[in-house]
């Protein structure tokens, strides 16, 4: 039998980088230009070709160089790379730069001054996230302005831009004091406005060649250089007369296959390079990991969020580990990635064995404590203290360096950035303690104010990080570019991968950015939702233009359904779409059915056997045979809730020391009650779930509301317990015993002691806070019940009592409301003998080499942590 099973690409068989064979989109323009400086004069040295983002800038030059393969080349600038060829630009004091850590600073700085002490500490950090978003929206506005009219320009605006509502006065706040800083601010393409860009001056014309959003910068400069400005819009290339191809997908995961497989079809067809058309960033991150593992590089001009490198997260790690209510997870990330690693993989076993979720646990814990590397408490403990920020820097660097962070990073490319974006080199935090220094002289700060707790510069780091972009290093001429779909203008591509092209990603109106209604978008001079849709709809019409274009979108996202763009349902309905073909290679697979497994191991039979293992055994031999012979134990989590499991081990704790503190001074002055609560809480407490702990804590407090029902049931079944004559004598009793060749181990909760005429007969006690019809069905045939036995075989006393004491909510027992009930089995001695007789003869089956099949049923197989290597699942 075999099955056709698609192959994520297909084989890279093309160079990978071949003839550009798309046809030149600047024809038109370039036409215009020549026109222009032939009837006017111009020299081609004088002009300055203003294109509307920066790689369009190579792509003139390219152009030019084709129709004109001789003489002079003009400009070809983006405003800001122009700006900063003419000069450099440093911003001031309160200068809005783009640059989220100084910009934040200079934010709050303004809050404090007009607002003061009315703000609280998280209303002043959305404040300031809202100012910085508010004022780089408003900035291309403000720098489309002269420098000399700015501060104008925004008094005239702000009398009515404050809403008239008193519910919307941070709102107002906000708008008007965005508006004031970005009025007030000097730019880096301010020197596009002085004598250095003068018409005349640094050049003889300037050509503007439109994006499909309007600039304002590119607008003004125009009407500046009068008739020596003009605007080159592209004349649109024609459709081309094929339909253009649709890959409908299913998931995300199904759409980023097929579109990395419609790349490698292009680039193996000799279509290089090849535009890959960001719309989804997750979409497309998956679509470059597959691209790079076919082999071919990839150039992403939309760059990545600086926060998402390994760099900054190994920081941040830094950072949430020094939190004094971090978690066990968080300070084992740290210490994990750098030179305590080894010593961290012990740490984490036994936190996970003992459920230590919070950090905190695991300093006062006996089993961890001693695990801990030298200095890590020390270096976590100095970083909790508040202090001004210029301190932070230099103390965060010196953490760095110490974890061995500093040197990796050093020679990383994104980790300089981090350094560089944060300041973290010597000296550089100088420019950051002076804006620090400004905000401290506001009327209204105070000494307080100008230290900063761990959490607000963790804050601070995490959102200039997450504002910072990085562009990893690219090769010059890659196969594929991946760039937005309005960066395809006045760009020379073989082919067109556009995937994404579903109704969230691609809406035909999407929202404006920022939180600026509409009349206040129409007062200020933002572009409305009508001028974004009418730019989108531009940009998508200007994609069918492009040669060899194949469009994807899916139909399903997270569970629910997705619909096509509205763009392409209509291109569909028009039909001017057709369902391309599938380039993903089928390949045949036979399929061999699964056998049952039946592994021999007579050679890997534990030294010692308790009794959970060999209930494993008599439950399903390959279980025996996964767990506990080749020793795959699952790992514990240890963020979980606390579950049962960790009310069962808190219970048992209290109840030992309870009994062991009554036993060594029953005449302490209290009365069992008060014993029993005093070391609930303090074993609570020592276990990192009392109330204090945090989110353990709280996820606790449904078990400590319980706990009254449970004292109280317990005390009542141990007065009626001892009335009968038995008394504690031992509690966790760990025990080991030969049978045979083999060697049984366990650990008895308790042993009690009855006085009889024959002497002192042990009861073995085991507690159970699981359901009581569990407990109860244990009981109901001796011969299966495998735990009770085996620790009375343990014991190794000849008369011997054995019960489980069912301890549990009221809602999970019999229905006869008792939280503690006496479950004993009453063939402890049948049970014991035949458990002995068959655990021999077992294991010695096991010795002599017979398969260990898997012959789990029911509850067994539900919650079996081998299920995935029976492949029980999967057998027919």
């Amino acid at each position: 039998m075999t099955t056709a099973s698609p192959e994520p690409l297909p084989v890279l068989t093309a160079p990978p980088v071949g003839k550009n064979t798309a046809v030149p989109l600047w024809d038109h323009g370039l036409s215009d230009v020549r026109e222009h400086m032939a009837r006017q004069g111009w020299h081609a040295s004088r002009v300055v070709v203003l294109v509307p983002y920066a790689q369009m800038m190579d792509a003139g030059r390219r152009a030019w160089a084709q129709h004109t393969p001789t003489g002079f080349t003009p400009r070809f600038e983006s405003t800001r790379n122009w700006a900063t060829s003419l000069q450099p630009f440093v911003p001031g004091s309160t200068d809005w730069s783009g640059d989220m850590a100084r910009d934040s600073l200079i934010a709050a700085s303004l809050l404090d001054r007009v607002a003061g002490r009315a703000l609280d500490a998280d209303l002043r950090a959305t404040l300031v996230g809202r100012l910085v978003e508010a004022t780089r929206q408003l900035a291309p506005l403000a720098a489309a302005r002269p420098p000399h009219e700015r501060a104008a320009w925004a008094d005239a605006l702000r009398a009515d831009l404050n809403p008239a509502s008193q519910a919307l006065q941070w709102e107002g706040l906000v708008a008007t004091l965005a508006l004031t800083w970005a009025g007030l601010s000097a730019y880096a393409t301010d020197v596009l406005w002085s004598d250095l860009a003068a018409p005349g001056q640094v050049a003889d014309a300037l050509l503007v060649v439109p994006g499909f959003q309007i600039d304002p910068l590119a607008q003004a400069l125009l009407l500046r250089w009068g008739e020596r400005g003009v605007l080159l819009p592209f004349a649109e290339a024609a459709v081309p007369p094929d339909p253009v191809a649709v890959h409908a997908c299913g998931d995300a995961e199904d759409e980023a296959q097929l579109a990395a497989a419609c790349v490698v079809e292009q680039v193996n067809a000799g279509r290089t390079p090849v535009a890959l058309v960001a719309q989804d960033r997750a979409l497309t991150r998956r679509i470059g990991a597959l691209l790079h593992g076919a082999g071919l590089s990839v150039r992403d001009e939309t760059g990545w969020k600086l926060s998402t490198t390994h760099a900054a997260a190994r920081l941040m790690s830094l950072l949430r580990a020094a939190d004094r209510r971090a978690r066990t997870d968080d300070v084992l990330d740290w210490l994990k990635a750098g030179p305590h690693a080894i010593a961290a993989s012990a740490l984490e076993r036994q936190a996970r064995a003992h459920g230590l979720a919070a950090w905190g646990a695991v300093l006062g814990h006996p089993a961890t404590g001693p695990l801990l590397p030298a200095g890590v408490t020390d270096g976590l403990t100095g970083l909790q203290a508040p202090r001004p920020l210029p301190q932070w820097l230099t103390d965060l660097a010196d953490a760095l360096r110490r974890d061995g962070w500093w040197d990796a990073c050093s020679q990383d490319a994104a980790g300089q950035r981090v350094i560089d974006v944060l300041r973290l080199q010597d000296g550089a935090a100088h420019e950051l303690a002076a804006l620090v220094a400004d905000a401290a002289e506001a009327p209204q700060s105070n000494k307080a104010g100008r230290r900063w707790s761990l959490a607000a510069f963790s804050a601070w780091v995490r959102d200039a990080l997450e504002a910072a972009s990085f562009q990893p290093g690219n090769p010059a001429e890659p196969p594929v570019v991946v760039l937005p779909m309005a960066q395809l203008l006045g760009r020379d591509f073989a082919a067109v991968v556009a995937p994404g092209c579903d109704e969230v990603n691609l809406p035909p109106s999407p929202e404006p950015p920022g939180q600026w209604g509409s009349a206040q978008r129409q007062l200020l001079g933002l572009p409305s939702r009508e001028a974004l849709a009418l730019a989108g709809q531009a940009a998508w019409a200007h994609l069918l233009t492009q040669p060899h274009l194949q469009l994807l979108w899916r139909s399903q996202q997270q569970g629910d359904a997705v619909a096509a763009a509205p763009w392409l349902q209509a291109l569909q309905n028009e039909g001017r779409a057709v369902a391309a073909p599938d380039p993903r290679v089928a390949r045949t697979v036979s399929v061999v059915p699964e056998a049952d497994p039946r592994p021999t191991a007579a050679d890997l039979l534990p030294q010692a056997l308790s009794a959970s293992a060999y209930q494993d055994l008599r439950d399903c031999p390959y279980r025996f045979f996964a767990l506990r012979q080749l020793r795959l134990q699952q790992i514990d989590e240890i963020e979980a809730e606390p579950d049962k499991r960790d009310l069962g081990n808190w219970l048992h704790a209290v109840l030992k020391a309870f009994h062991e503190a009554r036993a060594a001074d029953p005449s302490d002055g209290l009365d069992d009650r008060q014993r029993l609560d005093q070391l609930a809480q303090a074993e609570a407490a020592a276990r990192g779930l009392s109330v204090d702990a945090g989110e353990e804590g709280a996820g606790f407090l449904p078990f400590m509301a319980a706990w009254p029902a449970l004292r109280e049931g317990y005390l009542g079944w141990l007065a009626t317990h001892e009335g009968s004559g038995p008394r504690f004598d031992q509690a966790e009793l760990s025990l080991t015993r030969s049978v045979g060749p083999w060697r049984l181990i366990g650990q008895l909760d308790r042993i009690d002691r009855q006085a009889s005429p024959e002497g002192p007969i042990p009861l073995v006690i085991d507690y159970k806070t699981e359901p009581r019809a569990t407990t109860l069905e244990r009981v109901k045939n001796p011969l299966e019940d495998t735990q009770i036995a085996f620790y009375a075989a343990l014991l190794g006393e000849e008369t011997v009592r054995g019960a489980y004491l069912s301890i549990t909510d009221a809602r999970e027992t019999d229905g006869a409301n008792t939280p503690t009930r006496w479950v004993e089995q009453e063939e402890i001695a049948l049970a014991r003998d035949q458990l002995i007789e068959n655990l021999q003869h077992d294991l010695s089956r096991v010795a002599a080499g017979h398969p260990l099949p898997a012959l789990g049923e029911g509850r067994v197989c539900d919650f079996c942590a081998a299920r995935g290597l029976c492949r029980k699942d999967f057998r027919t």
